[in-house]
This record gives C-alpha cells, structure tokens and sequence, in this order.
C-alpha cells in the first residue's frame, strides 16, 4: 500500500501542517515532533497518534470478544490435556501387558524345559509380575469335531502332550491380568 499523501497547509511559527487525503484528518506536527490536533476542513477532530488517524486501526477487543475468546482457549487446551492424558494411560497399560507377555513367555519355556514338567509353580518378577504356572498331562476332548484322535496316539508311549497354562496378574490399583495357555509334546519318564 503506498505511503498516505499529505498536503502541506502552512508552514508558519515552526509548526507543519498536513491533510491526510485518505482519512481526511488534519495532523500537525512542530518542529520538534510532537502532534498537536486540531479540527479539519470536514470538521471532524483529529487524531493524536498515527494509529488513531484511522478508525480501523484504532478499535480493540471488546470485554466480550475477550471473554469469549478465553473460553474457547480453557475449552481446547482441555480437551486436548484429557487425550494427552488418555494416551499416557493407554501407554502405561500397553506396557504393562507387554511386560506380563514376556513373564508369561519366559515361565512357558522354563516350563517346556523340564524333564517332568507336571505340577503348580508361582512368584514374583522383579517388576512386581505375579505369576502361576499349572502343567498337567492334556486330556484332549473327544467331542471337539477339530480333533483327530490319530495325531495323539503313540504306541510306544514315549511321547505325551502337556497343557500348559500361566497366569500374570499386576498393577494394585485397578489389577490386570494375563493368561496364556498352550499345548506342548513332551518326553514322558
């Protein structure tokens, strides 16, 4: 936008004066610098400061249009403080079952193992996992239409499926729980 036109007026006992063709405001100016207002040719009261030469330049916020703008603000940083919260929790939880996943994991292959792996057997992990592990022969059932009894037949006995089930609990506050259940051949004794 070009520089607003000014038409010089007088020049008399130091003082400048100018018409702004734009706003149609009277500025003067002393030599020294400094605004002096005074009435234009329109009649209309002149402005001080270059801002308020212009009535668009001058106007503000109201008290409601800053009311209403805080409350939007309050509103959007809320709602995104309850998602950053959420996705906080959601990542807390999802750690928490990947670490029972790798208990559970872990007490699965200590268990396989074993040479007579059939019993009961729990603790504790160092991150405060608490598990239980049950190891029993597998009695397969007979009316699962999946079931091929051919598959688990062995004549010479020396082979015997074991069903294996673990269990992780953790977290006191609200208590999560794990269990993993499989069904591996083992030797029998």
């Amino acid at each position: 936008m070009p520089p607003r036109a000014r038409r010089r007026a007088s020049e008399s006992d130091g003082m400048q004066a100018g018409f702004d063709l734009m706003s149609g405001y009277k500025v003067s100016e002393t030599r020294a610098g400094n605004l002096r207002t005074g009435r234009s040719a329109r009649g209309r009261r002149s402005f001080a400061s270059p801002s308020a030469a212009s009535p668009s330049l001058a106007r503000g916020f109201s008290l409601l249009e800053v009311i209403v703008a805080l409350s939007v603000l309050t509103i959007c940083v809320s709602t995104l403080m309850h998602i950053f919260s959420g996705s906080v929790a959601a990542t807390r939880t999802s750690n928490g079952y990947y670490g029972a996943l790798e208990v559970a994991e872990s007490r699965l292959a200590a268990a396989a193992a074993e040479r007579n792996p059939v019993g009961l057997d729990s603790g504790e992990s160092e991150a405060g996992y608490r598990w239980r592990t049950t190891v029993r022969e597998y009695q397969p059932d007979n009316d699962n239409p999946l079931f091929v009894q051919d598959v688990f037949v062995d004549t010479e006995r020396r082979f015997v499926p074991y069903h294996y089930h673990v269990e992780v609990e953790w977290g006191e506050p609200r208590g999560y729980h794990l269990e993993l259940s499989t069904v591996r051949i083992g030797l029998k004794e």
